[in-house]
């Protein structure tokens, strides 16, 4: 698991990697890994973890999807999600509760994500435009 908590961890300022620390590691992980694009709602997920002072609380925020640099993308949509998703970090001040991890093309270590997750008592979430808009947390 080593390789997976400096993944997760490490509070690095500059990386070409990731984006945002987890200062907490004693709260749990929700996690989700998939496309930076409009239909996957990332941004969404996001927005809704930013929103809520009692989730962020409770929990620390990992997403993996897509690219986090706007010059490094040739996808209008995906550069329209990063942009957002910078914003969404600098309004909400999501240092310290969020880390966001580069697209990951390497599948063992993918499955090790999920399976770190899963150890510690994360959870999963496989959001998208059309599921997200209806959870509340109370």
């Amino acid at each position: 698991y080593l390789k997976i908590e400096l993944i997760l961890f490490k509070n690095l300022l500059i990386c070409m990697h990731m984006r945002g620390y987890l200062k907490d590691r004693k709260k749990p992980i929700v996690f989700s890994m998939a496309r930076l694009d409009k239909v996957k709602n990332m941004t969404g997920l996001v927005e809704w973890f930013a929103k809520s002072p009692k989730l962020r609380g409770l929990v620390n925020l990992v997403v993996v999807a897509g690219e986090f640099r706007a010059d490094r993308s040739q996808d209008r949509e995906e550069i329209t999600e990063i942009n957002t998703m910078h914003k969404l970090i600098q309004d909400y001040k999501l240092e310290g509760e969020f880390r966001w991890i580069r697209a990951q093309k390497n599948r063992v270590r993918n499955g090790e994500l999920y399976r770190y997750i899963a150890d510690t008592k994360g959870a999963f979430v496989q959001d998208s435009f059309y599921a997200i808009v209806g959870i509340q947390i109370h």
